[in-house]
């Protein structure tokens, strides 16, 4: 996958260490993977969205692993963006939720044409 949708080259020496999270049961479990270098997992975090463009990989997510406490603070963060976003008058902006966790922030982006 790394080296038909991110286009990155990963050996075998680059994962440190792979195990399935949760109980087994009848959904998919999610799979933590340790990469022995900060800058490999950027590169994919940075290129994740690539994966939608690939009809084999659609089903798959990729995200942070994040502690409990990170996850609440995020879930509040984009709680209070759709706030936001819902009391701007003008409706030219949109409010999103950015950042690595420990450290998201909500930021507030012009909306595209698109959009509107």
């Amino acid at each position: 996958m790394c080296d038909k949708v991110f286009g990155l080259d990963i050996a075998r020496e680059d994962v440190k260490r792979v195990y399935r999270i949760g109980r087994r049961g009848p959904g998919a479990r999610p799979l933590l993977i340790q990469l022995s270098s900060g800058m490999l997992k950027n590169n994919i975090m940075e290129t994740t969205f690539k994966l939608q463009k690939v009809e084999e990989f659609k089903h798959i997510v990729i995200t942070h692993d994040m502690t409990k406490m990170e996850r609440e603070q995020c879930k509040s963060l984009v709680t209070e963006a759709k706030e936001r976003e819902a009391q701007d008058a003008s409706g030219e902006f949109i409010y999103r939720v950015r950042g690595p966790p420990g450290a998201m922030k909500i930021v507030k982006l012009k909306k595209r044409a698109s959009q509107m």
